[in-house]
């Protein structure tokens, strides 16, 4: 997945969605990458309607575990996940969401983990949320690139 800073109407300047796509490039916006180990995150849209009310929304989970307790990837963390933020959260067949395009997403839980066996996990485990009136749009790589969106890989 791919982290940034989040501000308000990033999305709209970056570019218009279009049929479900974000697919033009007008300013600036730099993501950091954070990468997981094989199996481990996973992406997810609900849902929500309200029949009664006439009005649908989506909540958009990514869950994420990153391996080895590193005390600089936890102060990394702690500082990041105070902040709203933008995610692109790149899948396995190389499409690209972006979650929370028009609102955000924030830290909506997570835990420091240390096993007792040799096997067990030891590592960060977040959980980001957004809320948003449609699902989340791919963006258009191509032009992300071409443009102004810098995706930027941390060692």
């Amino acid at each position: 997945m791919w982290i940034g800073d989040w501000t308000d109407g990033i999305w709209g300047a970056v570019g218009a969605t279009t049929a479900g796509e974000i697919d033009d490039s007008t300013a600036a916006l730099v993501l950091k990458d954070f990468d997981m180990m094989k199996n481990t995150g996973s992406f997810t849209q609900t849902v929500n309607a309200s029949i009664e009310n006439g009005t649908i929304f989506y909540t958009q989970v990514v869950s994420c575990v990153f391996s080895k307790n590193v005390s600089s990837d936890i102060a990394g963390f702690g500082d990041m996940i105070k902040a709203r933020l933008v995610i692109v959260v790149q899948d396995v067949n190389d499409n690209y969401f972006v979650m929370g395009h028009l609102r955000g997403c924030e830290v909506s839980g997570g835990s420091v983990e240390t096993g007792t066996a040799l096997g067990d996990m030891n590592g960060l485990k977040y959980e980001f949320t957004a809320e948003e009136t449609i699902a989340a749009p791919f963006l258009d790589i191509v032009t992300a690139v071409a443009g102004d969106v810098t995706f930027t890989v941390t060692a």
